[in-house]
């Protein structure tokens, strides 16, 4: 069954509007018949337009310094490795319970409290040092957690 030059001109028109939802001249089992009622200009624009769906392709690119490639590279919470450090000496000044699960909760708590800080690290570098204002806050970020779970311990 061929189609009438209205309804090609209506798909001609809905490919040039909809490029990335047109339908294709391959798929259509009338092929031989589309196209030879198109005339030359529809298929010079048809041609034109098929380019445009190359968005669709993914193509892989090569960034980076061929040597820092082979290093292994971890992702890390910066602020998590910091609250853990100034636990075991909070928890030192306050009479709470150093169970598993009350630590946990309050390295939670006090996680919950900060701003994240990411970084990529080598594998086994250390955290970089914070400043004093950052420090202020992870220490007093983690004193209300562990007075919050002192006060309603989970267990």
């Amino acid at each position: 069954m061929s189609k009438t030059k209205k309804d090609i001109d209506k798909d001609l028109m809905y490919k040039m509007l909809m490029p990335s939802g047109s339908r294709t001249l391959k798929a259509a089992p009338d092929t031989d018949s589309r196209l030879s009622a198109m005339t030359d200009e529809q298929n010079v624009r048809a041609a034109m337009k098929e380019p445009l769906n190359q968005h669709k392709t993914i193509m892989r690119r090569e960034v980076g310094v061929a040597f820092m490639d082979t290093q292994p590279t971890i992702l890390v919470n910066a602020m998590e490795n910091i609250v853990l450090e100034k636990l075991e000496s909070a928890l030192a000044r306050f009479q709470c319970c150093k169970c598993d699960r009350c630590k946990k909760d309050i390295v939670a708590m006090a996680l919950n409290k900060l701003p994240p800080k990411y970084m990529v690290l080598l594998e086994g570098q250390p955290t970089p040092d914070i400043d004093p204002q950052t420090n202020a806050q992870v220490v007093t970020a983690v004193i209300q957690a562990i007075l919050a779970v002192r006060a309603h311990p989970r267990h």
